[in-house]
């Protein structure tokens, strides 16, 4: 039985060996692929989503460009009193503060590791709310938005903004996948997974009239249910065509894996435009 192709190899974009006088293909797709995971590594545990990067290079300098996006949890209209603001000294952990250290840090790190004279860095970073969303996309998803329910659904606003960007064109499917893997760890109570799965439908359906998007696909299969032996499932989501036998057509994919209770998961996202 053949293997299926990454839909990527057969529709190559851009070639990340560029040449050089001092890295040899080999040690170029090393070079790039260790900063790519240290770019990542700098958003963790924030709201901040690593959206494309791309390493320029010259024979002592290296440009790296981040296109990040910003996802805020409460709206841009909220009105907080000065007393809240003096007692809440520390920092949260989505600000942008902190990725701005990381990457500096970054910065540091990739000079001694490429043995470059100079690494610049530019940022450039989408901001979105809640408000950004259309109303009556709001309104069906009113349950998941409720005060009462922010403990129980803490991903539900700032993923309904990754979505709609998604649908608009204006985010890669890398970072639907670093959403998937970072909510499907956390949710390792008995049916957490079954409630965060129907949200994905649901705000999927509710933002379809808007979308700009030909097709997309999502495909969750492995161990994250609370059967007996631990037995694997596949979860599926389609949305429009998905013609991943054509090569004239630009499709983007994001394979990762990650794991939750009960098992190892693997996750798929095919995006069509």
């Amino acid at each position: 039985m053949a293997q299926k192709a990454h839909p990527t190899i057969l529709r190559p974009t851009n070639n990340l060996y560029q040449g050089s006088t001092y890295w040899d293909e080999a040690r170029s797709y090393f070079i790039i692929s260790t900063i790519h995971k240290l770019i990542e590594s700098c958003c963790l545990k924030t709201t901040h989503f690593l959206n494309k990067i791309q390493v320029n290079r010259q024979l002592g300098l290296i440009l790296i460009e981040i296109d990040l996006i910003h996802l805020h949890f409460r709206s841009k209209r909220r009105l907080i009193s000065r007393r809240y603001k003096e007692n809440k000294k520390t920092i949260k952990k989505e600000s942008w503060t902190i990725v701005a250290c990381r990457l500096n840090h970054a910065a540091q790190l990739i000079q001694r590791f490429t043995k470059t004279k100079k690494v610049i860095l530019k940022i450039n970073r989408l901001k979105t709310y809640t408000r950004s969303v259309p109303k009556s996309a709001r309104k069906q998803l009113v349950y998941f938005n409720k005060s009462f329910n922010q403990a129980r659904y803490d991903y539900a606003r700032y993923g309904m903004q990754l979505i709609y960007l998604i649908i608009k064109k204006k985010a890669s499917p890398a970072s639907l996948v670093r959403f998937l893997k970072q909510n499907m760890c956390s949710r390792q109570k008995r049916k957490r997974h079954y409630q965060f799965l129907n949200y994905i439908k649901q705000t999927f359906k509710a933002l379809e009239p808007y979308k700009e998007l030909q097709g997309l696909k999502i495909q969750i299969k492995g161990r994250f249910t609370h059967k007996a032996k631990g037995r694997s499932r596949i979860w599926k989501y389609q949305m429009g065509s998905m013609p991943l036998s054509q090569i004239d057509k630009k499709i983007e994919a994001e394979y990762a894996q990650t794991q939750t209770a009960y098992g190892s998961v693997g996750l798929k996202v095919w995006i069509c435009y």
